[in-house]
């Protein structure tokens, strides 16, 4: 190839990148019931044009769904068209997704029982950013947390996301957990219990506030796909 032949084509490949931006390969999951709806409208960024519809589920499989964007922010609402965006009793809320595109999940957070408002959550679903055999530990409460790991202990500050990788195990490959959080001044369990280690696979805890007990909940999402 001669010179102006490579720049004929690298020209047209950036044309094709403004025209049609990054590919995502998304998933969606949701801590609440009904809320978010099971389909959910992605919009580009400003709620211009319909970008499609992404399913909204209770738990990962392998289902997701590819779209073609020409920026990384986007607005999700319940319903089609530009003026759902605008829309208090239709929108979702908004994220932006890796400049370069890739395999993102989009955890759905509910804001209100009786709103679609949430707060959207986006992990990177790449093997870099969340290796196999790890526990991806969201620390969604706003209370300082604490996982111990065969007695290993790991510190989560509130809003705090991170991987434990490669956790430590027993004889039987599953490791004892012990959780605590800061409240009041002390150091208080919210939950005991043993999981398993995830092997080739992936696990998502979420920790949330519990407005009863005023300490906080947890809840796993095992991912049964082999990440990118």
């Amino acid at each position: 190839m001669n010179a102006r032949s490579f720049v004929a084509v690298a020209a047209a490949v950036f044309s094709a990148t403004l025209a049609y931006g990054q590919e995502y390969q998304v998933r969606g999951i949701t801590l609440g019931q009904d809320n978010p709806p099971s389909e959910v409208h992605v919009h580009q960024d400003g709620g211009a044009a319909d970008a499609g519809v992404l399913e909204v589920k209770s738990f990962l499989n392998h289902e997701g769904t590819t779209f073609k964007l020409k920026g990384p922010k986007i607005v999700l609402t319940t319903q089609a068209g530009a003026a759902s965006a605008k829309d208090p009793a239709q929108l979702i809320g908004s994220c932006e997704l890796p400049a370069k595109g890739g395999s993102v999940i989009l955890m759905f957070v509910p804001e209100k029982p009786d709103s679609p408002a949430s707060k959207i959550l986006v992990l990177d679903d790449s093997k870099k950013a969340f290796p196999p055999g790890s526990f991806k530990i969201a620390n969604l409460s706003s209370l300082p947390v604490k996982i111990e790991v065969e007695k290993k202990s790991f510190d989560f500050k509130p809003g705090e996301i991170r991987n434990i990788e490669d956790p430590p195990v027993n004889d039987a490959s599953a490791s004892a957990i012990k959780g605590t959080c800061e409240s009041e001044g002390e150091w208080k369990s919210f939950f005991t219990g043993v999981w398993p280690h995830p092997g080739g696979k992936r696990v998502i805890q979420v920790i949330t506030d519990n407005p009863d007990s005023k300490l906080v909940d947890i809840r796993g999402f095992r991912d049964v796909v082999t990440p990118p």
